[in-house]
């Protein structure tokens, strides 16, 4: 009796968990924020045009160029195109009244995610097997060119 509980308690546990087994999720809080961190925000708020700036509104999706080479990417139905490799990382900006990202890719398999609140930043790279890496950053991370 007590182990068929367990076992109706894991299910539920694992069928309603909103995670993808195709996706390593990872989080920096402000608390890890460096010197370095906050160069790189200097830096992104007096070399982007101001009407491409994140707004309060708005999350920062960083994609890493290299993981994305010859690839269409598409967030919640608007594509874009990784067409040549280009050293660093192409921003995207999504409204944070979507609540929901929705991902796919000609390469891989398709994510989904919840926006998490505090979080304005979210870096995006494709991992082996197929997997993607999202890391939430309550903050502006540095991020180096691959």
């Amino acid at each position: 009796m007590k182990i068929a509980f367990f076992l109706i308690i894991v299910l539920l546990t694992n069928n309603s968990c909103s995670a993808q087994h195709n996706i390593e999720f990872y989080y920096q809080d402000k608390t890890k924020a460096t010197e370095t961190d906050s160069t790189a925000y200097k830096s992104y708020l007096e070399n982007i045009p101001k009407e491409f700036l994140k707004k309060d509104d708005e999350v920062l999706l960083s994609f890493n160029n290299a993981a994305f080479i010859d690839d269409v990417i598409t967030i919640n139905g608007k594509s874009y195109n990784f067409e040549n490799y280009a050293c660093g990382y192409t921003q995207i900006r999504v409204l944070k009244r979507d609540r929901k990202i929705n991902i796919t890719s000609k390469k891989k398999e398709d994510m989904n995610f919840k926006l998490k609140k505090g979080i304005d930043y979210i870096i995006i790279n494709g991992g082996f097997d197929n997997k993607w890496s999202v890391t939430f950053s309550e903050y502006f991370p540095t991020m180096e060119c691959l």
